[in-house]
């Protein structure tokens, strides 16, 4: 995320050769439609959620897991309720 206020700087003559940028919310995706389709695809292995978590934490470790992602020790936790 680009923090509010952030100012970017464009080359103008990248333009020239086609390109375009357009911004994006939340990836742009079509909720209704992508998430049955990625619900389907985790389901059949083909999309590997379980290799994007770090590291499983309780509920009592999230401070130590907020450490840990500001420190880069890891990329994403996730809180498991027992």
């Amino acid at each position: 995320m680009i923090p509010v206020g952030t100012q970017v700087e464009l080359h103008g003559p990248e333009f020239l050769m086609e390109r375009k940028m357009q911004g994006s919310n939340m990836g742009s995706n079509r909720f209704r439609v992508d998430m049955p389709r990625f619900v389907e695809f985790y389901l059949q292995g083909r999309l590997h959620l379980d290799d994007l978590i770090s590291r499983r934490i309780s509920l009592e470790e999230v401070n130590d897991g907020i450490a840990a992602l500001e420190t880069g020790e890891v990329a994403r936790s996730v809180i498991i309720f027992d």
